[in-house]
C-alpha cells in the first residue's frame, strides 16, 4: 500500500521530537511491506495552530495520494476532541483512504475488523455532527428566550437592536434617509439597518 506518515509535536511537549514518532511509523510500514510515499510533520508552539501538514495530507488524501494514514496516537492525530477525531477518519474513508494508530489498532480503519470500523466511525461522525447541530439549536433557543424575557427579539440568531433604535431608524427611513445615512446616524452596520427596513418601502441608497 502507498502509505502517507503523520506526526506532531508542541513545544509543551517537553524532549519531544517527531522522528521518535516517525521512526515506530516507518518500521511498521516496512513490516507490512507497504511503500512510504510522503511523511507530514507538524511542530505547533503550543498556541492554536492551522496545522498546514495536516491540512495538506487531507488535500493530498482527496487526491489519492496514498491508501493508507499511519499515525503514532490519536492525540497526534487531533487534540480538538474525539468527535473531530471521528469527523477526520470518516473523511479519509469518503477519499478512500484508510486510517491507522499505532496505539490505538482496535480502531484501524485497515486490517481484519475494517469494514466494522469503517461502519462504526461513520456512525460516531454522523452522531457527533447531528449533536453538536442540536447544541447549537438549543444555545439559540436558550438565547432567544432570554432575549425576550429582556423585553428583545432575535434576528437570524443574533440579539436584535433594542425597541428604541429600531424605531428611530424606521423613523429616519420614513424621512427619506438611505441605508447608510442611517448606519451613520445610529451607529449600527449597514447590514443591520437593512434588517430593520419596512421592506415596501426599501428606499434607495
Amino acid at each position: 500500500m502507498r502509505v502517507a506518515l503523520y506526526a506532531r509535536v508542541s513545544t509543551q511537549d517537553k524532549d519531544q521530537d517527531p522522528e521518535n514518532q516517525l521512526l515506530v511509523l516507518r518500521r511498521e510500514a516496512e513490516r507490512a511491506g507497504d511503500v512510504v510515499v510522503k511523511e507530514y510533520v507538524d511542530e505547533d508552539s503550543g498556541r492554536k495552530s492551522s496545522r498546514k501538514a495536516f491540512q495538506q495530507l487531507l488535500a493530498d488524501a482527496s487526491k489519492r495520494k496514498f491508501d493508507l494514514v499511519r499515525v503514532w496516537d490519536l492525540s497526534r492525530f487531533s487534540r480538538e476532541g474525539v468527535e473531530k477525531v471521528f469527523e477526520y477518519t470518516s473523511l479519509l474513508e469518503q477519499c478512500g483512504v484508510s486510517f491507522w494508530s499505532y496505539s490505538e489498532p482496535m480502531l484501524n480503519t485497515a486490517g481484519p475488523m475494517k469494514d466494522f470500523m469503517k461502519a462504526v466511525l461513520s456512525w460516531a461522525a454522523g452522531y457527533y455532527s447531528e449533536r453538536l447541530s442540536e447544541n447549537v439549536k438549543q444555545g439559540l433557543a436558550r438565547k432567544k428566550l432570554k432575549a425576550t424575557e429582556k423585553g428583545e427579539v432575535y434576528v437570524h440568531g443574533r440579539r436584535a437592536l433594542a425597541p428604541e433604535l429600531v424605531a428611530q431608524i424606521r423613523e429616519l427611513q420614513a424621512a427619506g434617509l438611505s441605508v447608510r445615512k442611517i448606519s451613520a446616524a445610529v451607529d449600527v452596520p449597514v447590514g443591520t439597518v437593512h434588517k430593520y427596513f419596512i421592506k415596501e418601502e426599501n428606499p434607495a441608497e
